[in-house]
C-alpha cells in the first residue's frame, strides 16, 4: 500500500500542484478588477453565464497547458533531476513514454479545444491558435540543450505575463459581447483604460521577477544541468556573471516598481503602499543577487522572488 501512495504522490508532484494553484489564484485575482468588481455585468443572467463559462475556460486551458509543460519537462530532465533532486520520487508516468505522451497529447488537446470554444463564443478572439503556439513552444523548448540558455527564462517568464494579458483582453471582449448594442468594444477599452494600463505594468513586474527567478534557479541547478548536457547561462558564462546579469535585471525591476509607486500615489494609497513593499523587497533581492557566488546561495533568493511575485500579483486587488 505505501508503494501505491508513493507512486500516486510522485505523479501528482510531477504536475507541480503548488505552481498550478498559484496559476489558478493568478486567474481568479486578475478577474477581480475587470469583472467581479463590476457588479453590473453580473446582474444580467446571460452575462453571468458567459462570464463564468468563458473566463473559467481560459483558466482551465492555461492550467492544462502548464501541466502538460511540466510533464514533458520532467521527461527530458530525468538525467538532470537525478543530480539536482536525488530525493525526488520516481514518476511511473514519466518512465513510461507511451503513457506520458498520451497524457501530454490529451492535456494539450483539451486546452486547444477550450481555446476554440472561447473563440466561437467571442467571435473575434484567436485563443485556439494561441494555445497551439504555446503548446509548440513548450515542446520545442525542451528539445535542444541550448534552449535553456536564455530562451528558457524568456519563455517561462513571458507565459506567466501572457496569462495576465489574456485575462484582461478576454474580459474586455466579454463586456462588449454581453452589452452588445450598449457598449462598443472601443468604448469598453476606454472605460477600462486605467485598469488595463496597470495590468500591463503588473505583467511587466511579473515578467522581470520570473526572469530573475529562472536565472537564479539555473544557478541553483548548475551541477545537474552540466552533467545532463544542458547549456544554461551559468554553465556558459559562469555563476558570477549570471549573478551580475540577474542584478542588472533587478535594477531594471527596481526602477520599474519605483515608477509604479510614484504613479500609484495619485491612484490608490493602498496600491502605492503594497508596491512600496515590493520595491523594498526588490532592492533586497537585487543586493542578494550581487552576493551569489555558489549554487547553495541561490535557493533563498529564489524563495524571496516567489514572495515578490505574490506581492505584485496581489496588488491587482487595489485596481
Amino acid at each position: 500500500m505505501p508503494s501505491f501512495f508513493n507512486a500516486s504522490w510522485a505523479i501528482i508532484r510531477g504536475f507541480r500542484p503548488i505552481n498550478l494553484l498559484l496559476l489558478f489564484c493568478l486567474h481568479k485575482i486578475s478577474q477581480w478588477p475587470l469583472i467581479l468588481k463590476a457588479p453590473g455585468l453580473l446582474q444580467d443572467g446571460a452575462g453571468q453565464l458567459k462570464y463564468a463559462y468563458t473566463l473559467n475556460s481560459l483558466m482551465w486551458a492555461s492550467l492544462l497547458l502548464a501541466a502538460g509543460g511540466y510533464l514533458i519537462n520532467d521527461y527530458y530532465d530525468q538525467k538532470v533531476d537525478r543530480i539536482n533532486k536525488p530525493e525526488k520520487l520516481s514518476n511511473i508516468l514519466v518512465n513510461n513514454p507511451v503513457a506520458l505522451w498520451s497524457v501530454w497529447v490529451g492535456l494539450n488537446l483539451l486546452a486547444i479545444i477550450l481555446g476554440f470554444t472561447i473563440d466561437q463564443r467571442m467571435e473575434h478572439t484567436q485563443y485556439g491558435f494561441v494555445f497551439i503556439a504555446v503548446c509548440a513552444v513548450l515542446w520545442v523548448y525542451n528539445l535542444s540543450p541550448w534552449s535553456k540558455l536564455l530562451l528558457g527564462p524568456l519563455v517561462i517568464s513571458g507565459l506567466i505575463a501572457l496569462n495576465l494579458l489574456m485575462i484582461q483582453n478576454l474580459s474586455i471582449y466579454l463586456w462588449a459581447k454581453c452589452y452588445n448594442g450598449v457598449y462598443s468594444l472601443e468604448t469598453v477599452y476606454e472605460l477600462f483604460a486605467t485598469k488595463t494600463i496597470w495590468i500591463w505594468r503588473i505583467a511587466l513586474l511579473s515578467f522581470l521577477t520570473n526572469f530573475i527567478r529562472e536565472l537564479i534557479k539555473d544557478i541553483e541547478d548548475i551541477n545537474g544541468d552540466q552533467n545532463g548536457g544542458r547549456r544554461t547561462l551559468p554553465i556558459t558564462i559562469g555563476i558570477a556573471r549570471t549573478a551580475q546579469v540577474s542584478m542588472v535585471i533587478g535594477l531594471i525591476l527596481i526602477v520599474s516598481i519605483g515608477s509604479m509607486v510614484a504613479i500609484a500615489l495619485n491612484y490608490s494609497i493602498l496600491l502605492s503602499t503594497q508596491l512600496t513593499l515590493a520595491l523594498i523587497l526588490g532592492i533586497w533581492i537585487t543586493y542578494k543577487c550581487h552576493k551569489i557566488e555558489i549554487p547553495s546561495q541561490a535557493k533563498s533568493v529564489s524563495l524571496w522572488l516567489k514572495i515578490l511575485l505574490a506581492i505584485g500579483l496581489l496588488s491587482i486587488f487595489w485596481l
